[in-house]
């Protein structure tokens, strides 16, 4: 018989609610799939709430959360504990003298601890982070290196583990540590069926950067806006840094440095992030062939594209429609 093995999380006033339902949701559904799969007569996994007083308290967006457990109850029965963040602009969260000796307690005790977005403030206000690789939602990063400077901070990961301790970038990466641990503990056909329950990818590799520089690129104000929005609408021509160039009336080599400094990327890169981004557009509207969505975005072919999405989102354009795709044009689709 497997062990059962307790998901405990962490809940403080102003919690951010994804931060907490997110991680404890996916392990509760891999629970569930085992048992449903006919693999354990038993879940595997029970998820507990811990708060300060073992009463409910309320969470960033105004919803309350339930606890059955307070900070003075016992933690030897708990396998991983998650700590949750909040807005670190209210820093009472990772600088209560309870909560530090909580996570501090527990972190000798149990198997794993984790913490996502700016919860690892608190593991950083606690000390277990100094001399290791940590990362955070990449809104506090600075605030991380600042505060805990002994912390080795890489704002651009998904996860990282290093010591046992498991921190996670923000919000929807606690569901991307929860799948990688469950995959760690089970197998990696579970972890792709809870993904797959949850609509999610499995899996974003710990490394990959936690906020799509494109879309970064994107949102910022830039004097090659009207290019931008020029790019967008001719992606089906087989534009080139050079095509670029004169377009922006610059030598090519003047473009390229300037395009780079104001959008963090070369174009080629910008080029290629573009066409996957109409692609997805596409595939998730219309019922359109894989080869013409590739031609209309501005592939060689059909094979590039599939190449692009390997590369970026790991899966084949026709898993990314399956997906994400509405059902009834995916089922109109013959190509892929």
């Amino acid at each position: 018989m497997t062990e059962t093995r307790i998901i405990a999380a962490l809940a403080y006033p102003g919690l951010q609610l994804l931060d907490i339902i997110g991680p404890l949701e996916t392990f509760n559904l891999a629970a569930q799939q085992l048992v449903d799969d006919g693999e354990l007569k038993e879940r595997p996994y029970r998820v507990v709430i811990v708060s300060r007083d073992g009463n409910a308290v309320p969470s960033m967006s105004g919803l309350l959360i339930a606890a059955e457990r307070s900070l003075a109850d016992g933690v030897d029965d708990i396998d991983t504990l998650i700590v949750p963040g909040a807005l670190s602009g209210d820093a009472s969260f990772f600088e209560d003298a309870d909560y530090i000796e909580f996570v501090r307690r527990a972190h000798a005790r149990i198997r794993r601890l984790c913490s996502v977005c700016s919860g690892a403030l608190l593991l950083g206000a606690a000390g277990l982070l100094d001399g290791k690789r940590a990362t955070t939602h990449w809104m506090d990063a600075d605030e991380l290196k600042c505060r805990f400077p002994d912390v080795r901070v890489e704002a651009n990961q998904i996860y990282i583990e290093d010591g046992g301790i498991y921190t996670s970038g923000g919000i929807t990466a606690g569901i991307d540590l929860s799948l990688a641990l469950i995959e760690r503990d089970f197998s990696r056909r579970l972890a792709l069926k809870v993904a797959k329950r949850l609509l999610v990818f499995l899996k974003r590799p710990g490394d990959q950067l936690q906020f799509n520089s494109f879309i970064s690129a994107q949102s910022q104000p830039t004097k090659f806006e009207a290019l931008l929005d020029w790019i967008t609408e001719h992606l089906d021509k087989p534009l080139d840094t050079a095509t670029l160039a004169k377009r922006a009336c610059m030598s090519e080599r003047t473009f390229r440095r300037r395009f780079e400094a104001d959008l963090g990327m070369p174009p080629r890169r910008y080029l290629s992030h573009a066409r996957i981004i109409k692609a997805q557009s596409l595939l998730e509207t219309t019922s359109l062939p894989i080869a013409a969505i590739a031609s209309r975005c501005g592939f060689r072919s059909a094979e590039a594209m599939r190449y692009a999405f390997a590369s970026e989102l790991e899966v084949t354009p026709s898993e990314y429609r399956q997906r994400f795709g509405d059902a009834a044009l995916s089922s109109a689709s013959r190509s892929g």
